[in-house]
């Protein structure tokens, strides 16, 4: 069956006689495009890898449009039906990394992901944990939709409670006002700790009932007859709004229609529309809201198959192969139209964390903190930020308004900015002002041309560089989110003259060992590796590779913690999609594996000057994830970190240039300023053993 590597570009996979043939790589922390959303949806405060409350969101350069229509869109034509579905267990049960998966959890969210496609939708929940838990507080109306005993094919599944789910309008109605601004660190970790709380009340009580695949096909009958009723009762309303459509049309032409046959006695039409034509005519103005999609039973089987890996682990999925392209494709060098800032939003209020140097909108005066009222005269306070992102994005060559108020200037100033190309590259760099020849190269992703493009920016920056050579490298792997095992283990080879690079452990195969290669010896210099929280996968195989071999510091926050390796497989009935699954873990050079705990850093440094470390999301903050498996070992630095942490004391920039100018208009990155000051005092000095 095809396969192909996942983080890759999507390109006509080689065909292979049985899955999992290719070799294993390194994947993302979990994508946004998988399908839906999990059942139970997380409670406000707990965010996902791309909306951290503490972290802020990229903005104009990295918004996604993340709701759920948007998604929706990638799987319009897609087929799948339950042949394709038996065909994703089928790859489970051969490949999975686990032999003996939690089978029960998987029936029991192919089934609740079937019935939330449904309009409303609904769900099952073993009956203990339904009457303990409704009309709590911490519910927050999740709850209280109407219960009733699950009957299927004249049969009731015994424990079980049919959960009508209550509508949008009214859980927002039961939510309580949250205070104004972002949650403390404090206020994160307890909304964190109950939503955990609450899964493993959810899946003990679960595990006391029995759900196999006779309970699932059942679930998947009544699906398909409630799918038949909501289409039944779609297409009556449909007829019974005809009489009232052509009433309100024969009002707007002023015509009286001659019906060519004796008319049924009409409906009696709404009061607004006979004697307040007005109002009428307003109301007719307001754009209609766009109708739902009706369910159907090839969304149903799809939400089935993705409720199903949902339960085995966050990294496994069905993806549209359309979404898997616009996904990688963001990865590879690419660009956009629109003013070149970075924006976050903080209390409901969209800020420029900084304008791009050079670009639009340094040019024309914009600021680190800026907060931006309105987009060509359009009020944004409150308003989604990839929504904004749209508004401020258009045409090259044209021209967008922004309102800005600024700190200590209460009165609103417009600016006018032309829009421009925008080029977004996978590595980047330059050398870091105040500093003599150490060089900043910047990784989004790992993908094919990544070590070409690695190798060329060194080079470029060393002809930069006071004396033709670079005398230390910061490899800034912040926010890349992985890509190509061998990828990771090529950048790692071309630092390291000996040693591990990582070893990978798959079910019923031999442990594979990648050593570094001396022939690939190409750099010497000193290099500190910047990660944090965002930093995952092929990101932290750099990262220990070149820390447990004694090669580089790791300077920054602690990293993602994603340790697993995945597959991606072309279905042998459709093209249309692949099934991500997780076949292996990795394991760091010197022997333990970094799932969930991640990459230590060897000095831990905040974002910013003022030292506040940021609680970050994490592969832990995911439910279902691997477990971990033992302890990080020992840094090989550590015997050498109080002697560097002396010299950055007495010798470093960092916090001077951080103090120089209270008001930039570019926020310095003091993680990177830091990392310069480390690789000074490291040029000075020999560098550890790796025992």
């Amino acid at each position: 069956m095809p396969v192909k590597a996942v983080g890759a570009p999507v390109v006509p996979a080689a065909k292979a006689s049985q899955p999992g043939s290719s070799e294993p790589v390194a994947d993302s922390a979990p994508d946004r495009i998988a399908a839906v959303p999990p059942p139970r949806a997380k409670p406000e405060g707990v965010k996902g890898p791309a909306d951290d409350d503490n972290e802020g969101d990229d903005g104009e350069l990295f918004a996604q449009a993340d709701d759920q229509a948007d998604q929706r869109d990638y799987w319009k034509g897609v087929h799948f039906d339950v042949t394709n579905f038996d065909e994703v267990l089928d790859y489970v049960d051969v490949r999975y990394i686990d032999p003996k998966p939690d089978k029960q959890m998987a029936w029991v969210e192919a089934a609740n992901f079937a019935l939330l496609s449904l309009e409303p939708g609904e769900e099952l929940l073993p009956e203990p944990f339904f009457k303990t838990r409704a009309g709590l507080p911490a519910e927050e109306g999740r709850l209280d939709g109407r219960g009733e005993a699950f009957t299927c094919k004249g049969q009731t599944i015994s424990g079980v409670i049919l959960h009508h789910l209550p509508t949008d309008e009214y859980l927002k109605a039961k939510r309580p006002v949250r205070k104004k601004g972002r949650l403390s660190d404090e206020e994160v970790k307890a909304l964190r700790d109950r939503s955990k709380a609450r899964t493993q009340a959810y899946h003990d009580t679960w595990h006391a009932v029995t759900f196999d695949r006779p309970q699932f096909e059942c679930v998947m009958h009544y699906v398909g007859g409630r799918i038949k009723q909501i289409h039944t009762e779609a297409r009556a309303a449909k007829e019974a709004a005809k009489p009232a459509q052509r009433l309100a049309e024969v009002g707007k032409s002023g015509k009286a229609e001659a019906p060519d046959k004796p008319a049924a006695p009409a409906p009696s039409a709404p009061a607004d529309l006979t004697a307040k034509p007005e109002t009428a005519k307003s109301d007719a103005a307001k754009e209609p809201e766009k109708p739902k999609p009706l369910p159907d039973m090839n969304r149903a089987w799809e939400a089935a198959a993705s409720g199903f890996l949902y339960a085995l682990d966050p990294h496994s999925a069905i993806i549209p192969r359309k979404a898997w392209d616009d996904s990688t494709d963001k990865t590879q060098d690419s660009s956009f139209e629109g003013i070149g800032a970075v924006l976050t939003q903080r209390d409901d209020q969209t800020i420029v964390e900084n304008p791009m140097e050079g670009r639009p909108a340094w040019r024309s005066g914009i600021r680190a903190g800026d907060v931006i009222q309105k987009v060509d005269g359009t009020d944004v306070s409150g308003m989604a930020l990839n929504k904004v992102v749209k508004m401020i994005r258009g045409p090259r060559a044209t021209a967008v308004k922004l309102t800005i108020t600024r700190e200590n200037d209460p009165e609103p100033k417009d600016y006018s900015i032309t829009r421009e190309s925008i080029e977004i590259k996978n590595v980047d760099g330059k050398l870091v002002g105040d500093y003599i020849g150490i060089a900043h190269v910047k990784m989004t992703g790992f993908i094919p041309n990544s070590t070409k493009d690695l190798r060329s920016m060194i080079d470029r920056l060393a002809k930069q560089a006071p004396d033709g050579k670079v005398k230390g490298l910061v490899l800034d792997l912040r926010n890349n989110s992985g890509g190509l095992l061998n990828k990771a283990i090529e950048i790692g080879d071309a630092f390291l003259p000996s040693g591990r690079v990582v070893s990978v452990r798959s079910r019923g195969r031999d442990e594979e060992m990648h050593e570094a290669s001396s022939s690939a010896l190409d750099y010497t210099f000193p290099v500190v590796v910047l990660v944090n929280d965002g930093s995952a996968s092929a990101s932290e195989i750099v990262a220990s590779a070149l820390q447990d071999n004694g090669r580089a510091l790791v300077i920054g926050q602690r990293t993602f913690g994603k340790a697993s390796v995945q597959t991606l497989y072309e279905p042998a009935l459709h093209y249309d999609y692949y099934i991500k699954l997780t076949v292996a873990r990795y394991y760091a050079p010197s022997g333990y594996t970094l799932q969930v705990i991640g990459v230590q850093p060897d000095i831990e440094v905040a974002p910013h000057h003022d030292g506040k470390m940021p609680v970050g999301f994490r592969e832990e903050n995911l439910n279902n994830h691997l477990v971990p498996l033992q302890g990080r070992n020992p840094s090989p630095w550590q015997a050498i970190l109080p002697e560097l942490a002396k010299c950055v004391t007495e010798t470093g920039l960092a916090d001077k240039v951080a103090k120089r100018d209270p008001k930039p208009q570019i926020q310095p990155d003091y993680q990177l300023l830091k990392a310069a000051d480390y690789l000074t005092c490291l040029a000075q000095r020999p560098k550890p053993t790796a025992k």
